[in-house]
């Protein structure tokens, strides 16, 4: 970037906020995505941009999208870094809005069970803050101590206790956007409203292609009067996964569902001795709670589920968070140079299909996998019974040739999700990984969503190539 443009950068928003030194370019220039999971993608990773700008309010990201609009400037906001699909990736260079200098809680209302929000609060300090008066936020992923509410909401994520709270989109209200032309616009924050179509869900899980989220109006709600967890082990997949369907054909909706075969590696020492446990949460009023645990007990009990005990539900509450805190020590902590990258060889997939067709698909994909040479390491549910997710891994050594073979096997399992009345992705959003599958997923509609993309964005800047934009 020319130093003009630089210099043009510094005055909209101030020289100590404007980055171009190699470092912090580094730092801005990756998600969690790394060359391996991204395939045929990865070739478009470890582009810098040409300076990362950190603004402070609304009004800064519209005088900087408006110049960015006017100079043909690409534009990538950046939450937490911590999305696993790539979509936080300057491809194109250009400028990265890191949003971490919008972090003010702005209102919290204990009556309305409201709180508003800038999209640079992480998740976790949202939480903390709401506990003190008496509320939780309810989304609660893996990445909560490190995730943005900015990037939870561009990718519709899920949490934990999904089962009772719902994904992050659901949660959202109302929202304050920037367009690219630099217009600040507001949708109102209330639960329902029949005045005209909802734009508040137009952006939700856009993730930064239709506009710069910069604050959001989020319903949140009481600290639970009891909570209960149990873990149970099931001699099969199959039934524990109809226990899950057996509680959600009742209405009964446990706060947290965390369902999974583990199948340890080949040459490992528990090597073919699968493990199937499910992790149930149960919170709310008290009487709530003991009627909901005792008959989705009974329902475990009935598909021959066993009940581990407190501790092991203990256990795995407590460290539901401990690959976030792990991945702030060795990556997000660290200067770009000295952090830790994994060589990782697996992918984790996360489909919707409709309850009916989970376990047939489970079949398909582990005769297909199967046949060629692919092994499974989980099989799980979570949140509910719709949501399935899996892990794959290629006992090959990793190389250009086993990189390809990989990619053409999520691509094929994926499609077959697609096929089967599903979607590709339910949990970590498009980015860049999935884009070039997003015209088969979305058919026809696709033709509509571009349309709404060259009216909003013109130009094009905003997060270029994510969502097959």
């Amino acid at each position: 970037m020319k130093k003009a443009l630089v210099k043009q950068l510094e005055d909209l928003c101030g020289q100590d906020r404007v980055y171009t030194k190699e470092e912090d370019l580094e730092h801005f220039s990756a998600d969690a995505l790394g060359p391996y999971r991204a395939f045929r993608a990865a070739s478009q990773l470890g582009r810098l941009p040409d300076a990362v700008v950190c603004p402070r309010s609304a009004e800064e990201v519209s005088r900087l999208l408006a110049f960015a609009s006017k100079e043909g400037i690409p534009v990538v906001p950046y939450g937490g870094g911590t999305g696993v699909m790539g979509g936080a990736s300057p491809v194109k260079g250009g400028i990265v809005l890191a949003l971490k200098g919008l972090r003010r809680i702005v209102r919290v209302s204990p009556e309305d069970r409201v709180a508003v929000v800038e999209a640079g609060v992480v998740l976790e300090e949202l939480e903390v803050a709401l506990n003190g008066q008496g509320l939780l936020l309810g989304h609660d992923p893996w990445s909560l101590p490190i995730a943005t509410v900015g990037g939870a909401i561009s990718t519709n994520g899920v949490g934990y206790r999904a089962g009772k709270y719902g994904v992050m989109g659901d949660q959202v209200l109302g929202l304050q956007a920037v367009l690219a032309s630099g217009q600040v616009i507001a949708t109102k924050g209330v639960p329902k409203q029949a005045a005209g179509p909802d734009l508040t869900g137009l952006f939700i899980g856009s993730e930064g292609t239709l506009a710069v989220i910069t604050e959001a109006t989020l319903q949140v709600f009481p600290l639970p009067e009891k909570r209960s967890l149990y873990t149970l082990r099931f001699p099969t997949f199959e039934k524990g996964f109809e226990a899950v369907v057996a509680m959600h054909s009742l209405g009964l909706r446990p706060a947290m569902v965390d369902f999974a075969e583990q199948l340890p590696a080949e040459g490992t020492p528990d090597y073919g001795a699968a493990q199937v446990e499910l992790n149930l949460g149960f919170e709310g009023f008290k009487e709530e709670v003991e009627a909901q645990e005792r008959r989705a007990l009974e329902m475990c009990l009935r598909h021959d589920g066993r009940d581990l005990g407190q501790e092991a539900a203990k256990l795995f509450w407590e460290n539901r968070h401990a690959t976030a805190h792990r991945y702030k020590q060795e990556v997000l902590d660290r200067p770009p140079g000295r952090r830790r990258r994994r060589q990782w060889r697996m992918d984790y997939l996360h489909v919707a299909l409709p309850t009916s067709r989970v376990l047939e698909f489970r079949s398909y994909c582990q005769r297909f996998l199967g046949e060629g040479g692919i092994s499974a390491r989980e099989w799980s549910i979570w949140g509910r019974p719709e949501f399935f997710s899996f892990m794959i891994a290629d006992p090959e050594p990793p190389g250009a040739e086993t990189s390809l073979k990989m990619a053409a096997v999520v691509d094929h399992v994926l499609m077959a999700a697609q096929d089967m009345g599903g979607t590709m992705e339910y949990c970590h959003g498009v980015g860049l990984k999935l884009s070039h599958l997003m015209e088969r997923e979305m058919g026809t509609a696709m033709g509509a969503l571009r349309a709404i993309k060259s009216t909003l964005d013109p130009q094009g800047i905003l997060n270029p190539s994510k969502l097959g934009l």
